[in-house]
């Protein structure tokens, strides 16, 4: 019982958030924070985070956005004829074809392949930025991506920095640009909790407490434990959404009223 109440009260919380972030200045009671990082590899984590007036989280609610790494995969009609504004990357899944040019709020990035053939990757450059996927590590050029995406200046571009016509080859990321908006990792047949399972998982363990766990007081056994408490969780990279989180939490109490 207790966990469905929780369960509900992560929910709608989360849908008031959705809701108040339509007003141009959304206020709480108490305290409200966000935060943007890199998270599992290739992401960038959003987590927005409400406190009550004891500090304790009482909401949370965390997406991801694509980055290049799963928006610029592109279709490739003809394999004998590749364009040379395409990239076949040779990963250990196989070879995805990539938009050698991505534009994010205006500037280019040029994609490279990184490694050796069965696991290669792809690198997005621009001047003073070796690696997007390095640079979205800091929160504040983060929240510019987040922004730029959600303005509709983030694009597979051609070389002249026009928006190209390549179809995208990514299931999820053609339909959208967020995790939440897309059913990642959803089929219920392969995945015990999946994407949105694991991040209600993550949400429900965090709400009701004062998240300050250190990356030590985080054990994975099956489940993660943080600080003792066991959590239903279960994807690879629970650190990563913990510590989104918590920055989320610290920025929400820098904030409070």
């Amino acid at each position: 019982m207790k966990k469905i109440i929780i369960f509900l009260m992560v929910l709608l919380v989360s849908f008031s958030l959705v809701a108040c972030q339509d007003d141009a200045e959304p206020s709480y009671a108490y305290g409200y924070g966000v935060s943007y990082r890199l998270v599992h590899n290739h992401y960038v984590g959003v987590a927005e985070v409400v406190v009550d007036e004891n500090d304790v989280v009482i909401s949370v609610k965390i997406d991801e956005y694509f980055l290049p790494y799963s928006f610029a995969a592109v279709v490739v009609d003809d394999l004998n004829s590749i364009p040379s504004d395409v990239l076949a990357v040779v990963g250990s899944r196989g070879t995805t074809y990539y938009g050698k040019y991505v534009s994010v709020n205006g500037k280019l990035f040029t994609g490279s392949v990184s490694g050796d053939a069965g696991s290669q990757t792809i690198v997005y450059s621009t001047s003073g930025v070796p690696n997007i996927e390095d640079w979205v590590l800091e929160e504040a050029n983060a929240k510019i991506y987040v922004d730029a995406v959600n303005s509709g200046d983030v694009f597979i571009a051609n070389q002249d920095g026009t928006e190209s016509n390549y179809v995208k080859s990514n299931s999820n990321a053609s339909l959208g640009w967020t995790k939440a908006s897309t059913g990642y990792w959803s089929d219920a047949t392969k995945y015990q909790l999946g994407w949105s399972g694991n991040m209600l998982e993550i949400a429900t363990t965090v709400v009701g407490t004062t998240p300050l766990a250190t990356e030590d007081q985080i054990v994975s056994n099956d489940t993660w434990v943080v600080d003792g408490l066991v959590t239903g969780a279960t994807l690879v990279d629970f650190v990563d959404y913990y510590t989104v989180i918590q920055q989320a939490y610290q920025n929400a109490l820098a904030g409070k009223l």
